[in-house]
């Protein structure tokens, strides 16, 4: 305790409140199931659902299909809404697997780059 008061405040905060977490990037997961299919190469992105992230518990060695057209009732999976015919939808769902048991961010903008994972990419939208 003696040392926290001899301490210059600025130091004590900083030795307090600083974590990895404010300076680390996290980690953004990678779909495992990618070489098996090309939807992810889509070109044209998805309608913005939300400008927030999905958070989801996955796990390993399942598969998934996220929504990529944005118009799926049960987001962020794909209940195959971009089949029906008048919506002329042209993105299909981007299937995926995890590595590992956990908790994972999908994307609800449909703007990332990782796809499915969430990048960060709303916090660029208007």
């Amino acid at each position: 305790m003696n040392s926290l008061i001899n301490r210059p405040f600025s130091l004590v905060y900083r030795s307090i409140y600083t974590t990895s977490r404010y300076f680390c990037k996290p980690e953004v997961p990678r779909n495992v199931y990618e070489e098996f299919q090309s939807a992810h190469n889509q070109e044209k992105p998805g309608a913005v659902y939300d400008k927030k992230p999905f958070r989801m518990s996955l796990k390993q060695g399942q598969k998934y299909s996220w929504c990529f057209c944005g118009k799926s009732k049960t987001q962020p999976l794909c209940d195959g809404t971009h089949k029906i015919v008048h919506f002329k939808i042209e993105q299909k769902p981007i299937r995926f697997m995890v590595e590992k048991d956990g908790d994972y961010y999908l994307c609800n903008c449909k703007q990332t780059k990782n796809r499915p994972f969430c990048d960060g990419s709303h916090k660029t939208l208007p």
